[in-house]
């Protein structure tokens, strides 16, 4: 299943779980990757060791020997992530669902439910959703009416999918999250300074193999939708404004913000906390590094950071300059002369 070439194999290894390297033992398999990789390879426990070839190509002869002492095999395959991911599904797999509808859920009667659809403890369906075959909807979720959940879509438990929200295949919604909500937006104060709320009739469209963790808000648009691609990552604890687009294969880390009407361009990765202002596109590719805050169009393919954002180099080198007058004031503060 996982392929590969047995390097020092015995034959007859017996596998009886997966571990982290440092707590493995001889019948468990551990998978090295990324960067720190190489200096697991001596402190790894387990009697089976998944890794790149190219690990072993850059250890030494010494530690080869080493590993061959301690009576470790190692399994080389092309992409020792993929096989950490195969490995997870089958020592340790993740929660079933049964087929039905738990006693204490509340189904509209006019709801066909299709095959293998699971509503757990408490969980409410209001009329004309559309619930696709496979779907699981977990206790104490809301499905909104006319909304529409895809074929195994996976609803977590206490998620609020408010009416106009469409979700397409494949789709998961982490525990909590909300689809749908009334955008942010207010007209100018008025003579008494009151800002009257601009309705917001538009919704949710979500692509499918999109994942969004727990705890997010998605705001639903204006007039047309707040609109999420195929295969988005999406962490816990993101915002996205109204009538925001989300490309396809995009990432947004923990507490992202998203402003309304913002564009994230196909594949773009948005890391922790950054954010971006009202109206501007991150193009395609791009990066925006922790905290940065995009209050311009960023281009296609390139890693912005810092406040108010800008290319990697130059904020580093404004970082580095704004550094050594520190020092420098600092170093004056301390002369007694």
């Amino acid at each position: 299943e996982l392929g590969g070439r047995l390097w020092l194999g015995h034959g007859n290894l017996l596998v009886t779980d997966l571990a982290r390297p440092e707590e493995g033992g001889a019948t468990t398999v551990s998978a090295l990757f990324g960067a720190h990789a190489p200096r697991h390879v001596l402190s790894c426990r387990s009697g089976l060791v998944v890794c790149a070839e190219a690990l072993l190509e850059g250890l030494s002869e010494e530690t080869r020997s080493e590993i061959q002492r301690e009576g470790r095999d190692l399994l080389l395959v092309d992409d020792p992530a993929a096989s950490f991911v195969t490995l997870l599904n089958r020592f340790r797999p993740g929660p079933t669902f049964s087929p039905g509808v738990h006693p204490s859920a509340v189904v509209a009667s006019d709801i066909v439910l299709p095959a293998g659809v699971h509503v757990g403890a408490l969980a409410v369906v209001e009329a004309d959703a559309v619930i696709g075959e496979g779907a699981v909807i977990e206790a104490q979720a809301y499905i909104g009416a006319g909304v529409v959940v895809g074929p195994a879509t996976h609803i977590g438990p206490g998620a609020r999918l408010l009416p106009g929200t469409r979700l397409g295949q494949d789709v998961v919604i982490g525990a909590g999250s909300v689809l749908g909500s009334a955008g942010f937006g207010h007209l100018e104060p008025d003579s008494k300074g009151y800002r009257a709320a601009i309705p917001q009739r538009g919704g949710v469209s979500v692509g499918d193999g999109t994942q969004i963790g727990a705890l997010c808000t998605i705001d639903r648009g204006t007039l047309g939708d707040t609109r999420l691609g195929k295969q988005v990552r999406v962490d816990n604890l993101v915002q996205l404004g109204h009538n925001s687009v989300v490309e396809d294969c995009a990432v947004l880390v923990a507490q992202v913000g998203i402003s309304g009407s913002s564009q994230i361009g196909r594949g773009a990765v948005l890391a922790g906390q950054s954010g971006v202002a009202d109206h501007r596109r991150v193009g395609r590719g791009a990066v925006l590094l922790a905290r940065a805050a995009a209050f311009r169009d960023v281009p296609d393919d390139v890693v912005y950071g810092g406040n108010p954002a800008r290319p990697r180099n130059e904020w580093m080198r404004q970082q580095a300059v704004l550094h050594r007058l520190a020092r420098k004031g600092q170093s004056k503060e301390e002369d007694p002369t």
